[in-house]
């Protein structure tokens, strides 16, 4: 009579963490495919923005990743804004860290920074996808329902929005997913810690990442741990409080439109969700996971934002939100709500594989075959290397002696420029504003732009150390008004697009 074989416990954890990885491998396979277009192609064009060089939070992020390799952000921020000069990194970025990392290992390895930063931002889209999986896996889903949970993901066009929008870690969620596995898992400390790591992606994901934990697996160690990594944080930042605003952001808060909640066609691809992902919302509410229904509601909450479908101060409507951005001290410097639905989909997600088991692939198949277009439109690429005024800055780099007035860059383009000419500008991360002598001097230079003569304004850049002004060519033909302005006031320029003021 014979009898099945025991498994050991050490042979069951093999066969569990063989499962683990055959599932991270099938939806991670997906992912690259649903996005094969602009991963196939870092090499030569963009992941990202539809027009890089004239893209603010993209130029950003490559100009940070360069000064990290480069001197430091201390050295290149110092540049900025001259005369003045601009405060240090955490009145700019306060979030800096991906590029601490891998900046100065893209100098010491070579290459195109863009490469590297768009390498970077496929890594991180894949660890979503992966983490995901893992969470799937601790709320008790098998090997092909986690795998289908990551598919899932993998083809929600709205996981790539940061990345389309030209930014780096606020589009990371793969701490805090990790953290709700570990939750889920016991381990509270370790959860607390990963959840302390996705605040410091963004702080506000790694406070509604928490709140999720405390909602599917409250600890004491979630708490300790969470603190133990964002006290120092918030110790860094505290420079800062005097200094940021709480009111509706000038541009009004980035939300979820409502038509991006069944995918829309008429919403951007990269605030599209995928619509079968609220299978997920069903079956929670069906199978009475409560905690689930609630952690899925408190992400979809904060994505809608305060005032969900509108974009005005006075809406027809208004949600919970909007009562406790109001007062609760700080929650109204939260701008961009929509980033936590890089929290609500993976949950989503997850819930669906464990209610629907092996049926949930036959929903990943469907996904892979009816999203790939919009993934592919979501990832924006196919966008050319070449950004204006590069002849330009390489001849400034070799001539100039002063500082240089980037006309047409105020604000945003000149950043891409910045680390081919090193040269002191007027322009930064932000555009001098209030009384400062920096910001006095944009604002004359700005007549330039408006094509009037801006007399004696040659005389108080020479002053004030500068050498040349740099008029280039970015979101279509100037003004002829803009250089007869400046010939009248400079001369003809010394090379084409550069005026000379000594």
């Amino acid at each position: 009579m014979s009898s099945a074989p025991v498994m050991l416990p050490s042979d069951a954890r093999k066969a569990r963490l063989r499962g683990h990885v055959a599932a991270v491998l099938i939806a991670v396979a997906a992912a690259v495919f649903l996005v094969k277009g602009p991963a196939a192609t870092l090499w030569w064009t963009s992941w990202g923005p539809d027009r890089p060089w004239v893209h603010r939070d993209l130029l950003g992020a490559l100009w940070l990743f360069f000064a990290e390799g480069h001197g430091g952000t201390d050295t290149w921020l110092a540049l900025q804004n001259h005369p003045d000069g601009a405060g240090d990194i955490r009145h700019h970025i306060p979030n800096p860290f991906d590029a601490w990392l891998v900046g100065p290992l893209a100098a010491q390895a070579g290459g195109d920074l863009r490469t590297w930063w768009g390498a970077l931002q496929l890594g991180h889209f894949l660890a979503n996808v992966a983490a995901t999986v893992v969470l799937a896996r601790a709320a008790g889903a098998r090997v092909w329902a986690a795998a289908a949970a990551g598919v899932l993901v993998a083809g929600s066009p709205v996981m790539l929005h940061e990345v389309a929008g030209g930014r780096a870690l606020s589009g990371v969620v793969w701490p805090g997913l990790l953290g709700v596995a570990l939750a889920l898992r016991g381990s509270g400390l370790w959860a607390g810690i990963f959840v302390g790591v996705q605040g410091l992606c963004y702080l506000y994901a790694g406070l509604v990442a928490g709140l999720v934990v405390l909602l599917l697996a409250p600890s004491w160690g979630l708490i300790l741990g969470a603190g133990l990594v964002t006290a120092p944080y918030l110790l860094w930042l505290l420079e800062l409080l005097d200094t940021l605003h709480s009111g509706r952001p000038p541009a009004d808060y980035s939300t979820l439109p409502l038509p991006g909640l069944w995918g829309d066609a008429d919403v951007p691809a990269r605030l599209r969700m995928n619509p079968l992902l609220w299978t997920g919302l069903l079956a929670a509410v069906a199978t009475r996971r409560w905690r689930w229904a609630l952690a899925i509601g408190l992400t979809m909450m904060v994505a809608l934002g305060p005032t969900p479908g509108a974009k005005s101060a006075v809406a027809v409507v208004s949600s919970p939100l909007a009562w406790l951005m109001h007062w609760v001290p700080g929650l109204g410097r939260m701008h961009h709500p929509v980033r936590a639905v890089l929290l609500a989909v993976p949950l989503m997600a997850c819930v669906a594989s464990v209610r629907w088991g092996r049926l949930s692939m036959g929903l990943a198949i469907i996904t892979v075959l009816s999203m790939a277009r919009p993934m592919s439109e979501a990832a924006a690429w196919g966008e050319v290397r070449s950004r204006p005024g590069v002849a330009q800055a390489l001849w400034l780099a070799e001539h100039a002696d002063g500082a240089v007035v980037d006309l047409t860059g105020a604000g945003d383009a000149a950043l891409g420029l910045h680390p081919i000419h090193g040269r002191p500008m007027l322009e930064g991360l932000k555009t001098p504003r209030g009384t400062t002598r920096s910001a006095q001097l944009r604002r004359m230079a700005d007549g330039w732009l408006r094509g009037e003569r801006q007399l004696g304004l040659k005389r108080q850049l020479v002053q004030s150390g500068f050498s040349h002004v740099l008029v280039v060519a970015r979101r279509g033909p100037l003004d002829a008004r803009v250089n007869e302005a400046l010939e009248a006031d400079l001369g003809p320029p010394s090379y084409p697009g550069v005026y000379a003021l000594r």
